[in-house]
């Protein structure tokens, strides 16, 4: 039978008791006219529901059924206070029938009444005592009304009924601290969990307030008891995890951690803090193969949540996983765009790697975010060099310039690509002096000095003071730059047989492994006809890396193509 069959049930069984007048309720127009106003109403005809009601009601004014429908009928329309009337009717014309006063209470606290339905819930509670949902809607009442003390009686008085159990300990215990009664309240505990040593709600409680008492041995001593009694509560899985960790139990406390992590409860940050804290810990200390499920499990938990990814991109960057971290931070500044440090961290990165299309497209993105940071106006100018875009590219380098503040070192770099810039622009000139503020900023910097000789290099500017010069680096240096270097100048004037001498003298595996050596051994092939020689290394520097914005034409066109 479903519900509403049920209630109209309950309707007719309750309108067949006889009241004062038996006639009356015998009488067949009033029985039609009821069921009439039952089949309305169920049908969510209220007006017709209540015209029928009322037509009960002129015949029989003290019929508690018929006051009650027009409770239900009123309710169904949210319309409280006629509902409210009729059901405080039917509860005094049947004052035995405890299912109308159980209404009634509950109407009392709909309209906010909260005394009078306490009251109603005390008469309920009398009559029985048994019944949990009358001490429910009296706790209720008494909360609203702010009278713990009540409260605490009513409590106890169910517990005499009904026996004490964990929810009636907290609930007495939450009493009591709004009473203040500390001390009460933690010895309330301490009893119950000699009653109930592995409930974990009492554990839990005790622990909360031991820590908001600044107790913190009695309440690390509960932790243990907590987290075996109850495994699936993460947070306290973090913080006893936490206490190991840092007593020197690492490895016992990164097993609770990473349950702490794994589990409901604890929130994004307090997860995120113990991930970080345990990142920065392994700093230095090698590779912790055992955080990357943790980390995993938080960017598919949280896939939108930046500081997931963030911290995903810190614990590739620690592991050495330079790739992965760069795409863990550029996930992150999807998430959340917002983020200088991590914009700064990406840019870095790219650089480092070479990863130059990528650089220029996160440059540009970030110099529009940021356009009083020097930093991305100054890699965005320096990929549109690599482009062989001049002018836009001295535009954001003097942009970079302009809002640079004490950054000696930036600004160096700053001049240096400005010097290419420059020579890009067929303004040698003005390319000479760029370089000579660099070096006046940086003095001795053989990077620096490496780039500008390697412009004059591409543009023949006096070759031969270029090749002196770098002869005179040769023999104060090994740098492999200075050689690799020294190759190119031999491959622009076109003796491509000391070119490759020049190249294969280079030992260093590091700079051997790197797109820029690679491709250039390949021009270098290429010039001197060995086609094969010469794909070969376009292709490895091509797995290396990015190469010059050249390197891809050349492999598929099978051919130099001078680069920008």
């Amino acid at each position: 039978m479903n519900k509403y069959g049920f209630i109209y049930l309950l309707l007719l069984l309750t309108s067949c008791k006889v009241h004062d007048n038996a006639s009356v309720q015998q009488d067949p127009t009033y029985v039609r006219q009821f069921h009439s106003g039952v089949r309305n109403m169920l049908n969510d005809q209220y007006d017709l529901a209540i015209q029928d009601f009322k037509f009960c009601l002129q015949k029989q004014p003290k019929d508690a059924a018929v006051h009650y429908a027009l409770f239900q009928t009123y309710l169904k329309q949210e319309r409280y206070q006629e509902a409210a009337y009729h059901t405080e009717q039917a509860a005094a014309l049947d004052p035995k029938n405890l299912h109308y006063k159980r209404e009634l209470a509950f109407m009392y606290q709909q309209l906010g009444k909260a005394q009078e339905a306490a009251e109603v819930f005390e008469e309920l509670i009398t009559a029985d005592s048994k019944n949990r949902d009358y001490y429910s809607g009296a706790l209720m009442s008494y909360e609203q009304l702010q009278k713990p003390a009540k409260s605490l009686a009513l409590i106890q008085k169910m517990e005499t009924q009904l026996g004490e159990n964990p929810s009636t300990v907290l609930e007495k215990f939450r009493l009591l601290q709004q009473l203040g009664k500390t001390k009460e309240s933690i010895a309330l505990l301490e009893e119950a969990r000699l009653r109930f040593p592995s409930e974990p709600s009492i554990l839990a409680n005790l622990v909360d307030t031991y820590f908001r008492a600044q107790n913190y041995t009695e309440a690390y001593g509960i932790l243990k008891d907590l987290v075996e009694a109850d495994p699936s509560n993460g947070v306290a899985q973090l913080m006893y995890g936490e206490m190991l960790y840092r007593s020197g139990q690492q490895e016992k406390g990164k097993s609770h951690l990473s349950a702490g992590i794994l589990a409901e409860g604890p929130s994004l940050d307090q997860k995120m803090n113990i991930l970080i804290m345990m990142v920065n810990e392994s700093k230095g200390k090698g590779v912790d193969a055992s955080m990357e499920p943790l980390v995993l499990y938080m960017t598919q938990t949280y896939p939108k949540e930046a500081k997931a990814h963030s911290i995903a991109g810190d614990y590739y960057y620690v592991c050495g996983k330079i790739l992965q971290a760069i795409e863990s931070y550029r996930q992150t500044l999807r998430c959340d765009p917002n983020l200088y440090p991590v914009w700064n961290q990406v840019l870095l990165l790219e650089f480092e790697q070479n990863r130059w299309s990528d650089l220029q497209q996160d440059a540009t993105q970030c110099a529009e975010l940021y356009p009083n940071q020097a930093l991305p106006l100054f890699l965005k100018g320096l990929t549109l060099n690599r482009m062989g875009s001049y002018a836009q590219a001295k535009e954001s380098l003097l942009a970079a310039e302009s809002v640079l503040v004490n950054d000696n070192a930036l600004l160096s770099e700053i001049y240096c690509q400005l010097t290419v810039a420059y020579f890009g622009l067929k303004d040698s000139n003005k390319a000479t002096a760029q370089f000579k503020a660099a070096q006046q900023l940086n003095e001795g910097n053989l990077a620096l000095e490496l780039r500008y000789l390697q412009e004059l290099i591409k543009y023949q500017i006096e070759p031969e003071k270029t090749q002196e010069r770098l002869t005179q680096l040769l023999q104060k240096s090994a740098d492999p730059r200075c050689t690799h270097l020294y190759a190119l100048s031999f491959f622009q004037q076109g003796e491509y047989t000391k070119a490759l001498e020049w190249q294969l003298k280079i030992t260093d595996q590091k700079f051997i492994q790197n797109p820029i050596y690679q491709e250039q051994l390949g021009d270098i092939y290429f010039k001197l006809g060995q086609l094969q020689n010469a794909l070969l290394s376009w292709k490895k520097a091509q797995e290396l890396g990015e190469g010059s914005p050249a390197l891809y034409e050349k492999i598929t066109q099978k051919n130099y193509v001078q680069a920008p």
